[in-house]
């Protein structure tokens, strides 16, 4: 049984950390003709997403001025230096009316609360909006809450989570081990999209991740001309549960 009516799918993206190990500012880093967050923002604008957010922190107004008039919703984590898990909660609060039920209707003229969200991270440029879609196909024909892709039984991004998942993201604290600890607590509510390709994996860390994406990539919009090569830290998934 699949779900009769097309989710309304939010998706939201975390820009807003220090990238101590790179030492400087990874989102504004030259990529494919602009940054890397353009490169990330612009392929999550060409997907089946119904809205883009961002949300920033470390070095805000560099990377607002960067994405210009991209119709996308820009939201400030003031305390992006506590960590990743404050920047996804602070994009669940910015679409999600916390003072009412997340079930209620929306008021006149107000946009509705989205079915459910997807989180991605700024320094994954290899994930184009084919893989997007991917998910977010996969997401809509299955029953289950939570939607992610997976290469050789490990996680990559985006995860597209049910809204029923707002509360508990809003809910954890620094100690609880971030959103990756609901894929352990929730493991049956998953549904695992199997692609071909790393790319779901791979983020830029440090300079020699940044240096190997710049050698790899000739034209990533296309995203035919890049190349599979290491993946970054994901979680592994073990072959029964996947």
């Amino acid at each position: 049984m699949t779900q009769t009516l097309r989710p309304f799918i939010s998706s939201i993206l975390l820009a807003a950390g220090l990238s101590t190990r790179m030492g400087q500012p990874k989102q504004l880093l030259p990529f494919d003709n602009s940054t890397i967050v353009e490169t990330v923002v612009d392929n999550m604008l060409n997907a089946k997403f119904d809205e883009v957010i961002v949300v920033v922190g470390h070095q805000a107004a560099r990377i607002r001025e960067k994405l210009g008039l991209r119709p996308v919703k820009i939201v400030f984590n003031p305390d992006y230096r506590d960590g990743m898990l404050t920047s996804a909660q602070a994009g669940v609060r910015s679409i999600f009316k916390c003072n009412r039920e997340a079930s209620a209707p929306p008021a006149l003229g107000e946009a509705p609360n989205p079915s459910a969200f997807a989180l991605m991270l700024v320094d994954q440029p290899f994930i184009t909006a084919s893989l997007i879609d991917e998910v977010v196909e996969a997401y809509v024909q299955t029953e289950k809450g939570i939607a992610l892709p997976s290469y050789n039984y490990r996680r990559g991004h985006p995860v597209i989570f049910h809204q029923r998942y707002a509360r508990d993201i809003l809910a954890l604290d620094r100690e609880s081990g971030g959103v990756r600890t609901l894929f352990k607590r929730h493991a049956g509510d998953i549904h695992y999209v199997s692609v071909d390709t790393d790319w779901v994996l791979r983020d830029i860390d440090y300079r020699e991740d940044y240096e190997l994406a710049l050698r790899e990539c000739t034209s990533l919009m296309g995203a035919e001309g890049i190349s599979p090569g290491k993946a970054g830290e994901t979680d592994t998934i073990t072959p029964q549960n996947r």
